[in-house]
């Protein structure tokens, strides 16, 4: 992914909850090989980032801010978009490993995890207007800072590492800051840039959280 950066994914064009049903039928590509990789991937965000340049700025940078505003913006069938066919939304929970190459999400406990299939029963669920976890819904604002391009042994992949705070109210109840960094995997598919991984690790992912049932 060197050279002219790829057009971003036309969010515009919404899916239907029909689509995404029908889009996120099967979902039969999270295997050993696929733990391996996420496996993989801790080791290498740990490594030393790159400050992007303007171009890395325009291609990657903008997709992770335009992710952050279709979230706050409840646009969840555009959100949806920016993924791809074999993607993952990891949020571990419990205290960081001293060595990131034991992190796994077959043994350790986690926020969500969810393949595509998972995404889309989250969308579903989400809008179904009758789901008590988000009666009323949340309400986020998500800030990104601190965006580096790390390391990777796949030329394919590009890695983006960041920093984030993320504020969210639901009527009656008090406002939840939560704030950690995240790692998104993007990759090129169908003309554009598009998340194949996102990773978030919170500061305080070993604390009990109230009701997590929003997307950070």
């Amino acid at each position: 992914m060197s050279g002219t950066p790829s057009p971003q994914p036309n969010t515009a064009e919404t899916l239907s909850l029909n689509d995404i049903l029908a889009d996120s039928l099967h979902s039969h590509y999270i295997d050993d090989a696929y733990y391996a990789k996420l496996r993989h991937d801790f080791r290498e965000w740990d490594q030393r980032g790159k400050p992007l340049d303007a171009s890395e700025r325009d291609a990657y940078e903008a997709v992770i801010l335009h992710e952050n505003w279709l979230l706050d913006r409840q646009a969840f069938e555009a959100w949806y978009r920016l993924y791809t066919k074999e993607c993952v939304y990891w949020v571990p929970a419990g205290k960081p490993s001293r060595d990131p190459g034991t992190i796994d999400p077959r043994k350790n406990v986690t926020i969500a995890f969810d393949d595509r299939r998972r995404m889309g029963d989250r969308i579903v669920w989400l809008r179904t207007g009758v789901a008590s976890a988000q009666l009323p819904v949340s309400q986020t604002t998500h800030i990104s800072a601190g965006f580096v391009r790390v390391p990777s042994a796949n030329p394919a992949e590009i890695k983006i590492r960041s920093q984030f705070v993320l504020h969210e109210i639901r009527g009656g109840h008090p406002m939840q800051t939560l704030a950690g960094w995240m790692g998104h995997v993007l990759v090129e598919q169908d003309g554009a840039i598009r998340i194949d991984r996102k990773l978030v690790c919170l500061l305080d992912a070993d604390r009990a959280r109230h009701n997590p049932t929003f997307l950070i």
